[in-house]
């Protein structure tokens, strides 16, 4: 991250507290910080939001968290956007590749990891816009 570049982040879960508490990570770690509760929440807010990085629950009240990230993923030519799928359940990580996630993660999760995921993920999406591998996203001031 540079002086004057802001990563967007959108959180998407069920868990109001986990929500708040991850927004305040994140917000102290230098991100912008976008929250949704549920699936049809994030739909409304996510293209005016434009992140560069989603973390989606699996269960979202009910709600498939991984049809979101296939229609981020797949159906929408983001290439460039990193997806990563949280859950609380045993899950086989290898299955998120099948809805396009870039990394299934176990919650709950301490924040340190969850950062550290999340930068490389963003440090990847750098290095394949530099090599111009797919689409790009504007940036953030």
């Amino acid at each position: 991250m540079g002086d004057t570049f802001s990563y967007r982040i959108f959180l998407i879960d069920d868990d109001v507290d986990l929500l708040m508490l991850l927004e305040r990570v994140l917000a102290a770690a230098g991100y912008v910080v976008e929250t949704a509760a549920s699936i049809e929440e994030a739909e409304d807010l996510r293209h005016r939001f434009a992140p560069h990085l989603y973390l989606i629950d699996i269960n979202v009240r009910g709600e498939d968290g991984r049809r979101l990230c296939w229609k981020i993923k797949m159906q929408e030519g983001t290439p460039y956007v990193k997806v990563l799928l949280h859950t609380g359940y045993d899950w086989n990580s290898g299955r998120g590749a099948l809805f396009g996630a870039d990394e299934v993660l176990a919650k709950p999760a301490p924040s340190e990891y969850l950062l550290l995921r999340m930068r490389y993920h963003l440090k990847r999406m750098e290095l394949e816009r530099a090599r111009g591998t797919g689409l790009d996203l504007p940036a953030s001031n």
